[in-house]
């Protein structure tokens, strides 16, 4: 069996510091050390961190992995993700150790001083405390769901009856209705799942994986099709159940073309010009958890910080009224953060554009961008006008305009000059993209089209204030 060992991680060739760390690098380091082993198709097993890491890479590299196994995997309702990182960070408070004795209670159904316990403990000493609170908050802030329904291959979930540290009932919940996966609890079984039931465990999965590879049907059409039915019909109550769930305290905010603010489904028109109400918001929907500080630095950063706190006690008083309800903005002595269902069209959006950079399959990257462009709106993100969107919003426009380039490259290859022109000319009206004219005015004499190339080089030339030179610039 293989194994990944990450004792040293941040100490080794990969330099990342600790407090950068996120699962993607992770999923990096297991994607080198599987091409460096040459191996293309594996079994996939992960437990706790390393099924949050399992599970992304399996949605990034869908190609490699045959099947996948997550055990004991975090997943917490984001409205509870805030309380748990409190009482985890609280555990190490002012020790700076990592809670032995608590894990030993709470999280597997080994007697104390059981030998399996000691040889763990004597692993952890190896691991500094900044990269065991590190892994702490990745776990507990992870959101393994839109990786699972992502993937295609067959998934096996073991979570322990026992497991109060990572509860598996939201993600029984979320995972019940993908045909893909199934979900086995295992008995006087705790986090510590691959300890507290070895066997059991190692022949689940050894069961799983040769049942993956089986392609046997079932003989009996009738079994076979009251199989489906049933299949269907639970499926048909899950999806409906987690429609009802989405759109029962969600709070949306749309800003792609328009800024639009709805609770459950109803539009909150007016009251956002007042108070900062707009702008609080949206540096709480793009930021999570942050300090009144922060707050104040960003949003009055010109007045003393003890006017600029009491102006802000003033504003999210307002923002709690404007939102008709308590329930979705959570403000304490040192933090303030949007709880709930949030959805924001912008932050969507701008997942997939980072998504689409990070893919590393040609095919898949061109398809996601194709994507993108059906998608881009035009006034890109002009709904809002503070410094710190303002330069949001251009670090997004360079991005996207880098994707547009790309895939511009690979039409041109392909001897699709006309989507390119399409998908460069439409990517210049939603963010303007300078960078793009020149490659717009080369397709264009490329098809024979001068006076199209005529009248873009112009607006080059406007924007830019200069004369039109028909021989400067890049080329595609």
């Amino acid at each position: 069996m293989l194994t990944y060992d990450l004792r040293g991680y941040g100490m080794s060739d990969n330099d990342t510091p600790i407090e950068e760390l996120a699962i993607s690098h992770f999923v990096t380091d297991l994607e080198a050390l599987l091409r460096n082993l040459k191996l293309t198709k594996v079994h996939l097993i992960g437990w706790q961190m390393g099924a949050l890491i399992g599970a992304r890479y399996t949605s990034k590299y869908p190609d490699h992995v045959l099947s996948l196994t997550l055990m004991a995997m975090p997943c917490h309702p984001p409205h509870t993700i805030e309380q748990i990182r409190e009482h985890r960070s609280k555990l190490g408070t002012g020790k700076r150790q990592i809670p032995h004795e608590y894990l030993d209670t709470h999280a597997t159904t080994l007697p104390k001083g059981h030998s399996e316990l000691i040889k763990l403990r004597n692993y952890a000493e190896t691991i500094s405390f900044d990269l065991y609170k590190k892994v702490m908050d990745l776990t507990v802030s992870a959101d393994p769901i839109s990786d699972i329904e992502k993937v295609s291959c067959p998934i096996l979930i073991l979570s322990g009856v026992k497991d109060a540290l990572f509860p598996s009932h939201y993600l029984q919940h979320q995972t019940l209705h993908l045909r893909h996966c199934r979900f086995i609890t295992v008995l006087n079984a705790s986090s510590l799942i691959v300890l507290d039931q070895p066997l059991v465990i190692a022949e689940m999965i050894l069961d799983f994986i040769e049942e993956s590879r089986s392609e046997n049907q079932i003989e009996d059409p009738f079994i076979q099709s009251m199989d489906n039915q049933i299949l269907d019909y639970v499926v048909k109550i899950q999806e409906e159940s987690l429609k009802n769930s989405e759109r029962s305290n969600e709070l949306r905010v749309n800003l792609l073309q328009q800024f639009q603010v709805f609770i459950n489904g109803k539009e909150i028109t007016t009251g956002w010009n007042r108070r900062f109400a707009k702008s609080l918001l949206l540096f709480l929907v793009f930021n999570g958890a942050v300090s009144r500080e922060q707050i104040c630095e960003t949003l009055w950063p010109e007045i003393p910080l003890a006017k600029a706190k009491t102006n802000l006690r003033v504003c999210l008083s307002y923002l709690r009224k404007q939102l008709a309800s308590e329930e979705y903005l959570v403000v304490d002595r040192e933090r303030v953060m949007i709880k709930g269902n949030l959805v924001c069209d912008a932050k969507t959006f701008l997942k997939e554009v980072e998504n689409a950079l990070e893919e590393l399959s040609p095919d898949r990257k061109e398809q996601k961008v194709n994507q993108l462009i059906q998608q881009l709106p035009t006034n890109f993100l002009e709904t809002h006008h503070d410094e710190w969107f303002i330069q949001l919003r251009t670090q997004a426009e360079g991005r996207i305009a880098d994707l547009v380039l790309w895939n511009a490259e690979q039409l041109v290859r392909k001897g699709e000059y006309a989507i390119a022109i399409h998908q460069l000319s439409k990517t210049i009206s939603a963010i303007g993209a300078i960078d793009l004219y020149q490659p717009l005015i080369t397709l264009y004499e490329k098809v024979g089209n001068q006076q199209k190339a005529n009248e873009w080089r112009k607006q080059m030339a406007d924007w830019w204030d200069i004369e039109s030179d028909p021989d400067s610039g890049a080329s595609l």
